[in-house]
């Protein structure tokens, strides 16, 4: 199915633009050299203890774990500080092969292109950073946590906001998300068109849909067939 040329093109941050299990495991690299910092720990050997909880199906709860798996870090590190640490690191974490061509090929088309992204707020601003966003959308980029949790996906607010930013109709805009849970809810409500990515590696690829998108897709490429875009000639 192909939605047409949509005026503007609004994107989900994590596990849409990058894999998010790749910020997770820069994450924990970050918490194993905090921590060895701060005991007798080996910052890989924490870090790996991590990520195979994380890769086992554990996906909450893991600085608990950690300070209950190793008695001798008790009053060393704390859960909180270590949160800290995953949230205000710089990512190590690179765009999906054909996000960057795209977009510019986008803006070559002159359609506008926006990102609306939920997560604690600091972690969300590092993301962007390590991933030049600013510079490859015209924005906005609206990260929902400015406006408190209440303020996330599936709250419309982000979507009405770029929708009056850009003075554009529900009919010339369209949301590329991958979460079935929570992307789909305020867009498909406001009338837009919704695209899902549904790509190797992500963290909901094998969640069925609630909401039936227009379209699924499997790779930056598919999306540029679906929103009728020419690549530029290189």
């Amino acid at each position: 199915m192909v939605i047409g040329a949509p005026r503007g093109v609004v994107l989900d941050l994590d596990d849409t633009l990058y894999l998010e299990r790749d910020y997770v495991r820069s994450g924990f690299a970050a918490v194993g050299a905090h921590v060895a910092a701060r005991s007798d720990s080996d910052a890989a050997q924490v870090a790996d203890h991590l990520w195979r909880r994380f890769t086992s199906g554990e996906w909450g709860s893991h600085f608990d774990d950690l300070l209950a798996s190793d008695p001798a870090l008790s009053g060393r590190v704390e859960v909180l500080e270590l949160v800290e640490v995953y949230r205000h690191h710089v990512p190590e974490i690179d765009l999906l092969p054909g996000v960057r061509d795209l977009l510019a090929d986008l803006r070559g088309a002159g359609r506008r292109t926006a990102v609306i992204s939920d997560g604690a707020l600091v972690g969300q601003q590092q993301k962007v950073r390590a991933l030049g966003l600013e510079e490859l959308v015209d924005g906005p980029v609206v990260l929902t946590d400015v406006w408190g949790r209440e303020g996330w996906k599936p709250h419309p607010r982000a979507f009405l906001h770029v929708a009056q930013a850009w003075g554009l109709a529900p009919e010339d805009l369209v949301y590329v998300g991958d979460n079935p849970h929570k992307d789909f809810d305020a867009p498909r409500d406001l009338g837009w068109s919704c695209v899902r990515m549904r790509m190797p590696g992500q963290l909901h690829q094998e969640v069925e849909d609630r909401l039936d998108p227009d379209v699924t897709v499997d790779s930056w490429a598919g999306l540029a067939e679906v929103l009728s875009v020419t690549p530029r000639l290189t």
